[in-house]
């Protein structure tokens, strides 16, 4: 498929580079892990899901097209609402719960978006609706995302919120995903952060800084709020 109209950079969240909007299109380079997606996508496409952008293919550019998703994405961590917390923790329950039946997942339970930050969540009328940017989709565990979007949502390690607040809104996030009684989050939470400061990288100083902010407040985030 080839481009048509104009391209317009999208830099919202923390966009990978080269990405354009092409009339109601998406264009993003290709990786080496984006056959995968493009499956899962698919796939998710053909359940009628609709909280993630469709695959249509790829451009005389050898980019990938995906369906523009409207919205606004935030460009960084921040203080989220009760109500919009509940939503994103309801939106990765329905992400999950359309992929058991995939063959992508494996002996897995699922397959993970991976990466279930708020930058890669797409916002209407001040509401997450979907979710953007699959390239670190793997088959997993359903903790496994959980924990990461978690951390990355309630922005646990950031002194700003009291280590009470954040039990009160760790509770309300698991609740609200269905997982309360059956996963401890602050474990999850601590596993999440532990795999990112193995994995290195850019992020592996700041993910060291809020495992050791949950460590230190274990107690508390594990109380009943």
């Amino acid at each position: 498929m080839n481009s048509t109209g104009p391209e317009d950079p999208l830099n919202g969240g923390r966009t990978t580079a080269g990405v354009v909007r092409v009339g109601d299109t998406v264009r993003r380079p290709q990786g080496a892990h984006s056959p995968f997606v493009h499956r899962l996508l698919f796939e998710l496409g053909a359940r009628g899901c609709v909280f993630a952008p469709r695959f249509l293919g790829i451009d005389d550019q050898k980019r990938e097209i995906l369906s523009y998703l409207p919205g606004e994405v935030p460009g960084q961590l921040g203080a989220f609402s009760d109500s919009q917390l509940d939503a994103a923790a309801r939106l990765l329950r329905a992400l999950h719960d359309a992929t058991p039946e995939s063959p992508l997942r494996g002996i897995d339970e699922v397959v993970c978006h991976g990466d279930a930050s708020p930058c890669n969540a797409v916002f209407l009328h001040g509401m997450p609706y979907a979710w953007i940017d699959f390239d670190s989709a793997h088959p997993g565990s359903r903790s496994d995302d959980l924990g990461y979007a978690a951390w990355l949502w309630l922005d646990i390690g950031n002194d700003d919120y009291a280590a009470r607040m954040q039990a009160r809104r760790l509770s309300r996030f698991f609740a609200a995903y269905g997982a309360a009684n059956r996963v401890d989050p602050t474990q999850s939470i601590l596993e999440a952060q532990e795999k990112l400061c193995r994995r290195g990288g850019v992020h592996q100083d700041w993910a060291r800084q809020c495992r050791l902010w949950t460590l230190k407040h274990r107690t508390v985030l594990q109380a009943s709020p």
